[in-house]
């Protein structure tokens, strides 16, 4: 019994080792590649990618056919990440709302900055703003706390997606090197302008 124990227990733990170790080898080539987006406007080829990343074709190919598969790695990760941001409204005080959706957000760009810097600077229409920002609309939808005393819902969401549209275009600056900041004094800001933004359409005092 105890030899089986074992046996399982190795197995078990080969088994973790292999998949990290792929997961690792598919993000080394996934930044590769955005790196090269970024460089050569979208002009290279796998040779050009096991070059940067210092692995051999063989290793490519065990992970992806081609191109095309790295791309829909990238955006099938970035959904993984960000679909949905799991936060628990129910003891939250309404007007913290903002707050901790970027505080949540913060949390999730911060495992891996370089990589979502080499995201958004790919492509000016990046999947991972897209990703983003239904995220947050999902989770204020999600957000009984708040819904329940919106006054018009309809002008709400219109208020809602502008305020977001406006707080993604500041976070693609500051990954730009645009704003000389910190992520977290920019989402602390950027929580006053949206509880002051939807203010109007909140029929409790927020």
């Amino acid at each position: 019994y105890l030899t089986n124990v074992f046996i399982f227990y190795k197995l078990t733990s080969m088994i973790k080792a292999e998949y990290k170790n792929a997961i690792q080898t598919k993000m080394k080539i996934s930044s590769t590649y955005l790196a090269l987006s970024i460089e050569k406007k979208g002009k290279f080829s796998v040779t050009d990618v096991v070059e940067r990343a210092k692995i051999n074709r063989g290793t490519f190919y065990l992970h992806f056919k081609n191109l095309k598969e790295v791309e829909k790695y990238i955006d099938d990760e970035l959904a993984t990440r960000f679909h949905p941001m799991e936060i628990d409204f129910r003891q939250t005080d309404l007007s913290k709302t903002p707050e901790i959706i970027l505080n949540k957000l913060n949390e999730i760009l911060s495992q891996d900055l370089e990589y979502f810097r080499l995201v958004i600077n790919a492509s000016e229409n990046s999947n991972l703003m897209d990703r983003i920002k239904a995220s947050i609309l999902q989770s204020i939808s999600n957000n009984f706390q708040i819904i329940k005393y919106v006054s018009n819902y309809e002008k709400f969401k219109i208020v809602v997606q502008f305020i977001v549209g406006g707080v993604l275009d500041a976070y693609i600056d500051w990954f730009k090197g645009n704003i000389n900041c910190s992520l977290d004094e920019m989402s602390s800001f950027l929580s006053i302008l949206i509880k002051n933004g939807v203010r109007g359409y909140i029929t409790r005092a927020y």
